[in-house]
């Protein structure tokens, strides 16, 4: 359903991502761990282009890119295919939570304002957020922003979500809702590619967990496998320092 082959990209000097090869299964729920640094976010922005890859193709379905061959077009059918989750929320400040969510069904989908209204209010009770429909971000935790988030990206019906991290801006008590929302999700058969530092989550909800280091994917395995028999060397340091923080 996603495949990368041979993905490469460099800001200025520094080269971030060496040559990913990955393929994502409809339905998957894929977890990627590793260190700061390691070129997990890029990876994740480089997918849908909001970084540019200096080599390599992204597929998506029957949608792809070469990324020495792109232009706006092939990049904007890829984005459709595609909905993200991003580490501080990005949601729109002057619209209330079902606006942020169905903003994008009226301008990318052409909805009625009746028939976006709809989907968004079901997505809101979904992610236990019907009471706050009219509620602006700045009267929501960050834990409810995350979870309008989520449910803005469902509501593009995607062919895969893409998470940045969800919960590295909440304050420790907040992170459960949200997991919670993801771990609903993985049981109803959508297609994830997570970011994230919860190891117990990415050992709970991952059909496969991923650990990338210094641009490379190191190792990949189910979560059994990584967590308790890793292979790799830089994969046991690396969940030691997290064991033992």
């Amino acid at each position: 359903m996603l495949k990368i082959k041979n993905l490469h990209k460099s800001f200025e000097n520094l080269e971030v991502l060496k040559g990913i090869d990955l393929e994502v299964n409809k339905g998957e729920v894929v977890v990627i761990i590793g260190p700061s640094g390691s070129g997990k976010s890029t990876l994740l922005r480089c997918i849908n282009h909001l970084e540019t890859p200096k080599k390599g193709a992204i597929q998506i379905s029957s949608t792809k890119v070469d990324a020495e061959k792109s232009n706006k077009k092939d990049i904007q059918s890829l984005r459709r295919e595609t909905a993200m989750v991003f580490q501080n929320y990005n949601l729109f400040k002057n619209k209330t939570a079902l606006e942020n969510i169905t903003e994008a069904l009226l301008v990318v989908k052409n909805m009625t304002k009746d028939e976006a209204k709809e989907i968004g209010e079901k997505l809101l009770v979904q992610v236990g957020l019907k009471d706050k429909r009219n509620s602006y971000p700045s009267t929501l935790s960050g834990g409810q922003q995350q979870r309008v988030g989520i449910a803005r990206a469902m509501a593009l019906n995607p062919q895969i979500i893409l998470f940045d991290e969800p919960t590295s801006a909440l304050d420790p008590e907040l992170v459960g809702e949200v997991l919670n929302v993801i771990k609903e999700l993985a049981l109803n058969n959508i297609t994830m590619l997570i970011v994230t530092h919860e190891m117990g989550f990415a050992r709970e909800v991952a059909d496969r967990v991923i650990f990338m280091d210094e641009g490379y994917i190191v190792e990949q395995g189910i979560p059994e496998e990584i967590f308790t028999n890793p292979k790799h060397d830089r994969t046991k340091k690396f969940l030691n320092k997290i064991v033992n923080k």
